[in-house]
């Protein structure tokens, strides 16, 4: 199988669907599937499948074996963004799976995601599993993981929360590990091939920038203007096409906000 280029977040992208995942976390056992939801909107770029903005549509409202169905103004919203957007194109969903703890395989597609994942025909289905085991508010912290990569098929045998078929593909994949307030979050990407999910890597330039800062211990909630306005010079030097010819200007600004 081909390999693909890596789908990379800019911006503010990260940070929005985790705060969308967080919002729409379960605050009750009868709420257990109650899922954020949205779009993702890019361009195709030469070195990545760059994301450049993130459009939350409200929460998740049904889920059956083949279809996701969110709430009664979702699909409006859809048409209205695909409309208004001029600069990029609508690339991927999202959604998220709450969960009590980790585990294990928690943000791989279930056999319904595999089931729904082309509902709007988009090339790409992000997964952002969640789960609030914290007991204490947490800085937000991000790093990168590995693992091996697997093309996910719907089975129509089992059920919609249960495993799909699975097959490896013989390589690894990068995704997103993190905490933030009383939640620990994993984003994955996928391809979507019409007939199953693939693992892709997902990088982040905005991840990146913030590593950076926690390495310095360089506190967000003390940024002056000025020091913001540098973030955002930072994170566009970070991103895949910029970071052979703009690690010298990323230096500069990370001195000036030491």
């Amino acid at each position: 199988m081909k390999k693909e280029k890596p789908i990379e977040l800019i911006q503010h992208v990260l940070s929005t669907i985790i705060l969308d995942a967080v919002q729409f976390f379960p605050q009750n056992n009868k709420k257990v599937h109650f899922e954020a939801h949205g779009l993702l909107f890019g361009i195709d770029k030469e070195t990545s499948m760059e994301c450049d903005y993130a459009f939350p549509v409200g929460s998740v409202k049904e889920k059956s074996d083949v279809f996701v169905m969110p709430d009664s103004k979702v699909d409006k919203a859809v048409k209205s963004a695909k409309e208004l957007f001029s600069t990029s194109n609508c690339i991927a969903t999202y959604h998220s799976h709450p969960y009590d703890e980790p585990f294990d395989g928690w943000a791989d597609p279930s056999n319904g995601d595999c089931g729904s994942a082309d509902y709007l025909n988009l090339p790409y289905f992000f997964i952002i599993a969640i789960a609030r085991n914290g007991k204490k508010e947490k800085s937000l912290s991000l790093h990168y993981e590995k693992c091996d990569a697997y093309e996910f098929s719907y089975n129509p045998e089992v059920g919609g929360h249960d495993y799909p078929k699975t097959q490896p593909v013989n390589d690894k994949v990068s995704f997103i590990h993190g905490e933030f307030q009383k939640y620990t979050f994993t984003i994955r990407a996928y391809k979507n091939t019409g007939k199953s999910l693939v693992d892709v890597d997902l990088i982040s330039s905005e991840a990146e920038l913030m590593m950076k800062l926690m390495e310095k211990n360089i506190k967000l909630e003390n940024m002056t203007s000025q020091e913001t306005y540098r973030l955002r010079k930072m994170e566009y030097n970070l991103r895949t096409e910029n970071k052979d010819r703009g690690q010298k200007n990323f230096d500069y600004h990370l001195e000036k906000i030491k």
